[in-house]
């Protein structure tokens, strides 16, 4: 692979993506929006003002990846906006023509292992505000499956977890466990029993490149950290990494009742497909995220 087409370029996950692209000679186009407050965060990236709603008129360089990583409320309220989620299924069907336009042999979208969440909370009376969200990525991941067969390219759903390290989200579980553990506000947490694989954004965007550019055997893979745990042991590892004794309120919070498996987060695909292994691990990503939170990013 030579150069590249990024979607969502100035998020968590795609400014640690144009990096490691760039980090290996790969050229890479970045699509942004003009008021993307997250700019100054690329460096030798060729900027394209091109929002989520303008893929159909995205003519843009040729390239050898396209990759899709732009979703509108991934997290936050976003998530229980119905309509907007739906939208989100219609823009991913517009960038995956829009890399066929400009002649991507290959399609990389971002997917999520809460889509295996789908059949419990089909089968619940009740709602969660993350049902839309869930719901939608599922439907993308499906449909453009079949789309990408129709317009003859090359179609890969990459999924992942837990993702952390610098750039984090606010609204994620870890950002709030170590910004907590920080200021020695004692986080609360359900019983945290439930099997996670929380791994460095670094290692993410490593696989998501590999997945790029290798010979690859399925269209699907899962990019993880190889050695998931217990949600209430990588608590109590990033406050050992930490050096605080702030407390961990564990039970503190109600079971949300979703049940997660073991089986989820199985990289040995993409280990044998690509070569890929760990560079970063779960300890240096919470160095990270934490010097991050000092620095005052999360405001």
């Amino acid at each position: 692979m030579k150069s590249a087409i990024v979607t969502g370029a100035t998020g968590f996950i795609g400014t640690h993506l144009c990096s490691e692209l760039l980090k290996n000679n790969i050229k890479v186009t970045g699509l942004a929006r003009k008021d993307s407050g997250n700019i100054k965060r690329l460096q030798d990236v060729n900027l394209v003002w091109c929002g989520m709603d303008d893929y159909d008129s995205f003519e843009g360089e040729k390239a050898d990846t396209f990759y899709h990583l732009a979703w509108e409320g991934a997290t936050g309220i976003g998530r229980d906006d119905e309509e907007l989620q739906v939208k989100n299924i219609t823009r991913t069907m517009k960038a995956l023509k829009a890399a066929k336009r400009s002649g991507c042999r290959r399609f990389v979208a971002l997917g999520t292992v809460y889509e295996n969440l789908v059949p419990q909370i089909l089968m619940e009376s009740r709602h969660r505000k993350p049902d839309f969200y869930l719901l939608s990525k599922q439907s993308s991941h499906h449909i453009c499956t079949k789309l990408a067969e129709k317009l003859g390219i090359e179609f890969v759903w990459a999924t992942i977890f837990q993702p952390i390290g610098r750039y984090i989200k606010k609204e994620q579980v870890m950002t709030y466990a170590i910004a907590s553990l920080l200021s020695g506000e004692p986080p609360e947490f359900g019983p945290a029993m439930e099997p996670y694989d929380i791994t460095a954004v670094e290692d993410i965007a490593y696989g998501l490149r590999l997945l790029g550019e290798c010979r690859l055997t399925r269209k699907e893979y899962y990019i993880g950290s190889d050695s998931p745990m217990l949600m209430k042991e990588y608590l109590k590892r990033a406050r050992k990494v930490l050096g605080v004794d702030t407390e961990l309120k564990i039970g503190a919070r109600a079971d949300d009742g979703l049940r997660f498996s073991y089986d989820w987060y199985d990289i040995s695909p993409i280990k044998k497909d690509t070569g890929y292994s760990i560079h970063v691990g779960f300890e240096q990503a919470v160095v990270n995220v934490a010097e991050w939170v000092k620095s005052g990013g999360l405001i």
